[in-house]
């Protein structure tokens, strides 16, 4: 027998002979792959915050050790500047411990971790500086309010 050329509405039927099916298939493997995909990149950034806390605390444990220890030896110099200042009896050497004294006592504050709550400026006085604008009359009533007119 002669090959015989199919028709194009059978060859489109065959073609489209479980397309529906098949479109079926490849969408619910598309959203499981979007599934997989969705929860190792929610692991993948689990676990990279979980690496960052870690190095955060260890970095925090760290510069509280290094603190500490500069805190002691700030406390040490204090104590040594002390018992000099007490025996100390020329007045220009016992201002220049004083202030070598506040000096390292402000640094230890600093070290302590204790802040102000308050921004450097609020100490500072300030002249009031007058609204612009007109003055309010003086020694009047004020307008009354007409609500129904």
């Amino acid at each position: 027998m002669a090959n015989k050329k199919p028709n194009p509405k059978q060859s489109f039927e065959e073609l489209m002979r479980g397309a529906g099916q098949l479109r079926r298939t490849i969408a619910a493997r598309t959203i499981e792959n979007e599934r997989r995909y969705r929860f190792e990149m929610e692991r993948i950034a689990q676990q990279r915050t979980h690496e960052e806390r870690t190095a955060r605390v260890q970095r925090d444990l760290r510069h509280h050790a290094e603190a500490l220890h500069v805190a002691a030896l700030i406390e040490h110099e204090l104590a040594t500047l002390r018992f000099k200042l007490g025996v100390a009896t020329d007045s220009e050497e016992r201002i220049l411990l004083r202030a070598e004294i506040a000096h390292l006592a402000a640094l230890k504050d600093s070290l302590g971790g204790k802040r102000s709550r308050k921004p450097p400026e609020a100490g500072i006085a300030v002249p009031a500086i007058p609204p612009r604008g007109p003055l309010p009359k003086q020694g009047g009533a004020a307008a009354p309010l007409e609500f129904d007119s």
